[in-house]
Order: structure tokens, then sequence, then C-alpha cells
């Protein structure tokens, strides 16, 4: 009898992605059972069903391996008809609603896909799933909360990236050759869909949190935008401590490193990983020169106001990006002719107080080579430092003397920070 089902570690793996399927199910049908238990919604199906729906897919596609794809496709075709029959019995209640039992024939994909060997796709999948599910409540509320030109930015996302970007040429065209229109075209749906993303994350959680709270969240969508905004309320309000506002500044500026990070990484991944040690240790003495404003004297002056955040995509926005962009590619491109290594430090001083995100794709675009990896990173970090400036010397002109005084704490500890960095860059061997 043994050796009709012989241990082999193709039966091993078997079993194991069934485990793995059957858990998949289990976590979905988690959540649905919660929903049904806590939230007393009409569900068709609860943990133990979505387990077995899982395990029903998996069982479909192992049996269609032997014996036909059309068995699978029976299996799914008996699955819809039996999901169909319930939500038909349900509607005559009231309950029109078909998340429930559109997310139990995704889970029997599920089991599928686990069978077929993507486990990771699978599992990255059921998370997507069950966040959608658990998430009901709060999509609710945030959607409530767009407005018609929030829903255009959506849709004129969807067209910059999905419509636009698929039928543009690549190829090298433009003085030297410097330019590429799809490659363009892709750092501004980067750049776009990274502060879309921060605008709908700063809606989700709120300017209006707490000081330190209110910067992060900020400068998810601009450091600049939250320096020049809360500089100009100082004005005019004398005898009044600064903390609060300068705290809030300094923590939109400790944002801006990770989002160059992360800017970086999508473009050239082994000159990120040069640039992380030295751009999240700056990003935290950022965050630890705001929390010290924050604990001597933020934390008495109450909170900083609700800030204004201007929605940052449109198509305007985006076709200016493209210009700013293309532009300094072509001068970068000029200064390293016309001046090596000097002239590329020289640009990235001149762009990084105009625009980080331009200098930072096109600095990563142009250092593949392992040879310009240190060049890379300290053309980087120069502009980081000149961003810095740029940002100080706002506050010196909109703001008022007490803020100066503590924004300058904070953008002089991120000073140093960059030029510690610098120099321990250029000391260690290449």
């Amino acid at each position: 009898m043994e050796d009709l089902v012989p241990w082999t570690e193709g039966l091993q793996e078997l079993l194991v992605r069934a485990l793995i399927a059957l858990g998949l199910g289990f976590l979905v049908g988690l959540e649905r059972e919660y929903a049904r238990v806590v939230d007393r919604e009409e569900q068709f199906a609860g943990v133990r069903t979505y387990t077995l729906v899982a395990l029903f897919g998996f069982l479909a596609a192992f049996l269609a391996e032997r014996y036909g794809p059309l068995l699978f496709t029976a299996a799914l075709v008996l699955y819809a008809a039996l999901v169909i029959t319930s939500y038909a019995l349900t509607a005559r209640s009231g309950s029109y609603g078909i998340t429930t039992e559109l997310s139990s024939v995704l889970t029997f994909l599920v089991g599928a896909v686990v069978f077929q060997g993507y486990v990771l796709l699978a599992t990255i999948l059921t998370v997507a799933i069950t966040l959608l599910l658990s998430f009901k409540l709060p999509l609710h509320r945030f959607i409530a909360t767009l407005t018609p030109k929030e829903i255009r930015a959506f849709v004129q996302f969807v067209i910059i990236s999905a419509v636009v970007l698929p039928v543009l040429p690549a190829g090298p065209f433009g003085p030297g050759g410097v330019w590429d229109l799809r490659d363009i075209w892709t750092m501004v749906v980067l750049v776009s869909g990274i502060s879309l993303a921060g605008y709908l994350l700063a809606k989700i959680l709120g300017t209006e949190r707490g000081t330190l709270l209110t910067g992060l969240v900020g400068g998810l969508v601009s450091s600049t935008a939250v320096t020049l905004g809360l500089s100009r309320r100082t004005r005019g309000q004398a005898g009044v401590k600064r903390a609060v506002e300068a705290v809030a500044i300094v923590a939109a500026s400790a944002v801006l490193y990770p989002r160059i990070l992360l800017e970086t990484w999508a473009v050239n991944r082994p000159l990120a990983g040069r640039l992380a040690l030295p751009v999240l240790a700056i990003a935290a003495v950022a965050i630890g020169a705001a929390l010290f404003l924050h604990r001597r004297d933020g934390g008495k002056d109450g909170v900083a106001e609700k800030m204004a955040l201007s929605n940052p995509l449109n198509f305007g926005v985006a076709l200016q990006f493209a210009a700013i962009y293309m532009a300094v590619q072509w001068l970068m491109a000029l200064a390293d002719q016309r001046f090596s290594t000097e002239g590329l430090y020289g640009a990235s001083l001149v762009f990084g107080a105009t625009d980080m995100d331009a200098i930072t794709l096109s600095l990563a675009r142009r250092s593949t080579a392992p040879d310009a990896y240190r060049t890379g990173v300290t053309a980087i970090l120069l502009a980081t430092l000149s961003n810095t400036v740029m940002k100080y010397a706002i506050v010196l002109f909109f703001g008022d003397r007490t803020l100066r005084r503590y924004v300058g704490v904070g953008f002089g500890a991120i000073a140093v920070a960059t030029l510690v960095a610098l120099g321990v860059l250029h000391l260690t061997p290449a």
C-alpha cells in the first residue's frame, strides 16, 4: 500500500502549496466572517467556506493539469453558477452588493494560482483582496470627501500613464541625442504618481493631527510648499513663538530624502543602494531636529494650523515637469561635456534649488556605470544641500524673526549632516 503513494519531493511540494492555498482562503474568509459577526453584514460565505473555495480552485487546477483544461473551465463555471444562484436569493431580500460573491470567485482563482507555483503573486493578491474588503468604511468616507477636481486628477493620471505613454516613440533626439520622449514621459508618470499618492495619503491622514505629523504629511506633497505657506502665516504676528511652524517645516523637509531615494530606486537601483545610507542618515537627523524643537518649545504653543494642500496633478503640471526635466537633462549634459565632474556638481547646486525631482531623476539616469556611482551620490547630496539653502531663504524672506531662528537650528543640523555625509563619502575608498 505504501508504494501506491510514494513520498517524493514533488508530493511534498504539492502538499505545501495546498496548505498555502488553504491559508490564503482562510485569511479572506476570516475578514468576511468578521464583517458578518461584527458589522452584521449579510454574507453567503464565511471562514470555512472561503477556505474550501481556495482548496476547490487548487484541486481544479491540479486535475486540469492531468485531464485537460476543460475540467478547470467546468469547475469555474460550476462555482460561478453556484455564486450567481446565491446572489439571486440574497438580492430578493434587498441586498444587491456583489463584493462577497466576487471575492469568493477570486479566492477560487487564488487557489489555482498557488497550484501553478506563483505563491508570492497569490499572497500579494490575497492581501490586496483582504485589505480592500476590510477598508470598506474608510474607503467610503474617503471617497465622500473627494472633489470633482480630485476625481479628474485620477482620470488624468490614467490618461498620462496608460494612454499617452504607450504611444510615445522611443529613441534619442534633440541636441546630441540627449532626449528620449518615452523616457521623459516615464519620469513624468513616476513623479506624478508619487505626488498623487502623497497627496491622497495627506488627505487621508489630515494636516491638523499634531505639529510633527502636520509637517510629515505636508512634506509628502511638497516640502517647499509647506515652507512657503507656513512662513507667510508668521508675518504680522509679533511676539509669538514660532516653534510649531518650525517643527512642521523641518519635518516636511525630512520627507524629501525618502522621496528622492524612492525615485532613484525606481530608475537606478545600484545607485539607490549607494545613496541609501547617507540619505536615510540625513533624514534621521532632520526628524531628530524636528523632535528636539517640538520637545523644547513646539509642544507649548499648540498645533500648527491646517495647511491647504493643492492637488499636485494636472496636465499643465505634467507638461511643466517634462519641460523642466528636458532642460535639466540638456544643461547637465552640457555642463558634463564642458566642465566634466565639476560642472555636474555646479549644475546640481543650481537645479537642486529649483526642482529636486528633475535633478534626482536626471542624475540617476546618468550614473549607470559603477565608477559613476560616487559622482552621482555626491551630486544628489549637493542638490539636497542647495534645496535646503533655498528653503531657508524662503523662511528669511517670508517668515518672522522667531521662525528664522527655530528653522535655522533644524536646517543647520540638516546642512551639517549633509556635509558630514559628503566628507565621509569622499574619505572612504570607492
